[in-house]
């Protein structure tokens, strides 16, 4: 729960790992794919070998939306939670809600994003052949490091011309 602004704000997170007596949990049973992240020291060796310093934080796992016929099978039920005078209370009212993003803490999470940003570098390859390029090799998870021989070079990596 977060209070910004006079408004609270709620984030539900989900523990997939949790399961209940002898029930296998969601991460038990979704299949977590091959590792397709690059090698964290060849990705750290790039990096420091250029001038200029290009790094960049996403919120990339937040971006992974599913497709519109699976969100049903994320179906989850909560209690209604209500605010009165400032204090926030569960009610009786069960509410069914439908995730529409890959939810945190999925063991599969991190191969689904490497997969996702492989698969854009590869349909974007001719309109922006760099960035493609430095996607590939670039991430990892959701953070961004590469370099750039001069303040230029960095430069045309970011405007890169459609």
């Amino acid at each position: 729960m977060k209070e910004r602004r006079g408004k609270i704000k709620w984030r539900i997170v989900f523990d997939a790992s949790s399961n209940e007596g002898h029930s296998p949990s969601v991460n038990d049973v979704l299949a977590m794919g091959p590792n397709l992240l690059p090698e964290v020291l060849a990705t750290l060796l790039r990096f420091r070998g250029h001038h200029v310093a290009i790094i960049g934080g996403t919120q990339a796992f937040l971006q992974l939306s599913l497709d519109r016929s699976d969100i049903d099978l994320t179906r989850f039920l909560r209690y209604r939670i209500s605010q009165d005078e400032g204090n926030c209370y569960t009610t009786n009212e069960v509410v069914t809600y439908r995730l529409t993003r890959l939810s945190f803490g999925l063991t599969c999470k991190p191969f689904m994003l490497s997969a996702t940003l492989r698969e854009l570098a590869t349909m974007c390859r001719e309109e922006y052949p760099k960035a493609a390029h430095f996607i590939s090799g670039n991430m990892f998870m959701d953070d961004f490091v590469a370099g750039a021989d001069d303040g230029n070079g960095a430069i045309s990596i970011y405007y890169e011309p459609c």
